[in-house]
């Protein structure tokens, strides 16, 4: 099986390191439980509503099935693979912590996959959440409104 994450890694001499992340705070739709990740701000990582992937491994905590039935799906990934996941539609809100403030709630629905390593936010997430990329590589973004005023370091 291929894993998704590979097209967010950047390749360095002495090791390979994902480059935006950030800090969310995923919270079941009815408020009951919630979890804290380092999420990366996948660009080119697309949809048509705001998703958050989760790698299998760190999705019980939710317990999602309580708030949304679970329906197969799939995304395409850059190489063209079709890659098997799970969707809980509308199961979470989504926040970003940024130590000094906090951006959210961002209703989002869920995919959950047994190939991927990382925590991933799409591209229509990262808009609600209003986090600007200045420089993916650096992990260097800011918020909609500080745009051109501050410059924040990713995890």
């Amino acid at each position: 099986m291929r894993r998704l994450s590979v097209c967010l890694l950047c390749w360095s001499r002495r090791r390979v390191q994902v480059v935006l992340r950030v800090r969310v705070r995923v919270e079941r739709r009815d408020g009951k439980l919630s979890a804290v990740y380092s999420g990366v701000v996948g660009t080119g990582f697309s949809g048509r509503r705001p998703e958050i992937l989760i790698p299998h491994g760190f999705i019980d905590a939710l317990r999602l099935e309580e708030v949304s039935r679970p329906v197969p799906a799939s995304k395409i990934s850059g190489g063209g693979t079709a890659i098997p996941l799970v969707r809980y539609e509308g199961a979470v809100r989504v926040y970003v912590d940024a130590g000094d403030r906090v951006e959210g709630p961002v209703a989002s629905d869920v995919l959950v996959s047994e190939a991927a390593r990382y925590v991933l936010l799409n591209d229509r997430l990262v808009q609600g959440l209003k986090i600007v990329v200045i420089d993916p590589v650096e992990g260097l973004w800011c918020f909609r409104d500080e745009l051109g005023r501050k410059v924040r370091k990713g995890l």
